[in-house]
């Protein structure tokens, strides 16, 4: 039985949302197309393009009325943890707007940008982000403030959503009163404070109480959201569909004893099928070689994470535009076992959309040649773009590498893609190790 579901704008950020669900040991499923939605799991979510889009609202309407046809308590929108979105570019006022329009919202739809174990934070509606030892305002921090798509040019994120249209916005503050929490009834949506992750529990837990009373509750909000909702449903008051509040059964069947709270799944292992989810104490996923890097983000962090690489040894191949030899060194580079990257990151901006669909033929290609079972996919509209190409029906989580870094196994038709490992990466997760621990299938111990 579904209990929550959820669209996801990207496709890093749904495998990111299935994490959050998954690390509390809740059943899941994410899907590429409403086609293949069931409702055996507690948590079933679509991964979408619409943060590419210029009319968001388009993608997602489908998505959350076949959502909805499911029955879930909850609903979320799952958007980046830096908010990206513009007026003309995944505008997610928009989409909350047309949420009202569509009678899909039924009261005012929750808003949560913050995640605080990647380091984002919301006070007093205006929204920041941690890096390394600092912490900057939204439109200060260079990557979010310089996007080239959706550069964040206001860090109030009421003022963000009322430019895009979603109507009169409010504020919660962090670990809200039921009072406070009612007291937003007028508002199309309203803006949740959280600093810490016993803030997001705290909202989650009056989520889960306020679905009960208008079913599905309609949200919007990151992996932090996804974490608050995972904490609400599997606390001791409101335990996982069929299950008593003692204990919660995995997706391979495994039962996980004690109370499951806010960090449940710690050391959990399950294993399902074709692959393994390990918990944040867990071991390792196992190494592989070579490891296929495939990069068409604009981030810095991400541009730190190549050049790490390359001083490790990798082979970085950079102009996708420009060489007609390129798959045949890509080719070439994994015969000869080395880890392999192709980018646009460094150097000039070129069409996104153009280098999805090369960095998507190239991965196809490799694959079906038997030369890499491993991906990783940097940057969000890349992502889509090349799943894609791999034909994927579904992705089921393996383990994390990074907060917002999951590994997944890809479920489809085609024998060759069937099984695959890939982790798709959004521009700014990880560390400047994070291809190392790709190959080396290192995954989180709480950091």
């Amino acid at each position: 039985m579904t209990r929550i579901a959820f669209a996801a704008d990207d496709f890093t950020g749904a495998t990111d949302a299935l994490w959050q669900f998954r690390r509390f040991g809740l059943t899941g499923s994410l899907v590429t197309d409403a086609a293949y939605l069931h409702d055996r799991d507690d948590v079933i979510g679509i991964a979408t393009t619409a943060r590419a889009s210029a009319d968001p609202a388009s993608v997602v309407l489908p998505a959350f009325t076949a959502l909805a046809a499911l029955r879930p308590l909850v609903i979320q929108y799952k958007v980046c943890s830096t908010f990206d979105s513009s007026p003309e570019h995944g505008s997610i006022g928009a989409v909350v707007a047309a949420l009202h329009r569509e009678g899909l919202a039924r009261g005012p739809v929750p808003v949560l940008a913050a995640q605080p174990e990647l380091g984002r934070y919301t006070w007093f509606a205006n929204h920041f982000v941690r890096a390394g030892d600092e912490v900057h305002r939204l439109d200060r921090y260079p990557p979010a403030r310089d996007h080239p798509v959706t550069p964040a040019t206001e860090a109030d994120l009421r003022a963000r959503l009322a430019g895009q249209g979603a109507g009169r916005i409010g504020w919660l503050p962090a670990s809200p009163s039921e009072e406070a929490y009612r007291a937003r009834a007028g508002d199309a949506a309203f803006v949740a404070d959280a600093m810490t992750d016993e803030h997001v529990m705290a909202l989650g837990r009056l989520l889960l109480a306020d679905a009960a009373t208008r079913t599905p509750l309609c949200c919007v909000g990151s992996g932090g959201l996804s974490y608050a909702l995972a904490s609400a449903l599997t606390s001791a008051g409101a335990p996982a569909a069929g299950k008593g509040p003692a204990g919660a059964r995995a997706a391979g069947g495994l039962e996980v004893r004690g109370g499951l709270g806010a960090r449940a799944a710690d050391g959990l292992e399950v294993r399902e099928g074709r692959g393994a989810m390990a918990g944040e104490g867990q071991g390792a996923l196992g190494a592989v070689a070579p490891v296929l890097v495939l990069s068409g983000s604009r981030s810095p962090i991400t541009a730190r994470q190549i050049d790490t690489a390359e001083r490790a040894g990798w082979r970085v191949l950079g102009d996708l535009s420009g060489p007609a030899g390129l798959v045949e060194q890509v080719e070439a580079s994994l015969r000869d076992g080395r880890h392999t990257i192709v980018e646009s990151t460094r150097g000039p901006a070129r069409d996104p959309d153009g280098i999805g669909k090369s960095l998507g033929r190239i991965a196809a290609t490799m694959v079906r040649a038997g030369l890499v079972r491993r991906l990783v996919i940097a940057g969000g509209d890349t992502s889509g773009q090349v799943v894609a190409a791999l034909g994927a029906r579904s992705l089921d989580v393996a383990g994390s590498l990074a907060a917002g870094g999951p590994v997944c196994v890809l479920a489809a038709d085609e024998p060759a893609f069937d099984g695959i490992e890939v982790a798709l990466k959004g521009g700014q997760v990880g560390g400047d190790d994070f291809f190392l621990r790709a190959a080396a299938g290192r995954v989180r111990r709480g950091e």
